[in-house]
């Protein structure tokens, strides 16, 4: 009786784990594959939003999305996926690390990596004239 019951829960832990894998639950966090599958991804995610440009962070973990009417959207790995939300501009700030997005809900905190004024100004003029 005892190898019955151990063959049932093996059985199960096994039958769990491939439906975990095939949801793709679990494992590494989805890395950006380039500036395009983040514009992509941000349209995507918001209806409305057309991207411009990109700051896509060195980790390609997190970028930022400039696009039309001066919007802002702020991409991040999340699991197996990316997540997207709309910010205002005065959430980012400079670091030493990169541009830091501290939204005012669950969404987090978000550091792009690698991404400083310099990018900004470059791709996003319109954010930053005095």
């Amino acid at each position: 009786m005892n190898w019955l019951v151990f063959a049932g829960s093996l059985a199960a832990v096994l039958l769990l784990g491939g439906i975990a894998a095939w949801l793709k639950l679990g494992g590494k966090d989805a890395a950006l594959e380039g500036p395009e599958e983040a514009m992509r991804a941000a349209e995507d995610a918001l209806p409305g939003f057309v991207a411009r440009s990109v700051a896509l962070g060195a980790d390609r973990r997190a970028a930022l999305i400039f696009g039309e009417n001066m919007r802002v959207v702020v991409l991040k790995a999340h699991g197996a996926r990316t997540a997207a939300r709309e910010i205002a501009w005065r959430d980012v700030r400079a670091t030493a690390d990169g541009m830091l997005v501290a939204t005012q809900d669950r969404f987090g905190t978000v550091l792009v990596a690698g991404v400083d004024n310099l990018d900004v100004r470059r791709l996003a003029p319109q954010l930053t004239r005095v």
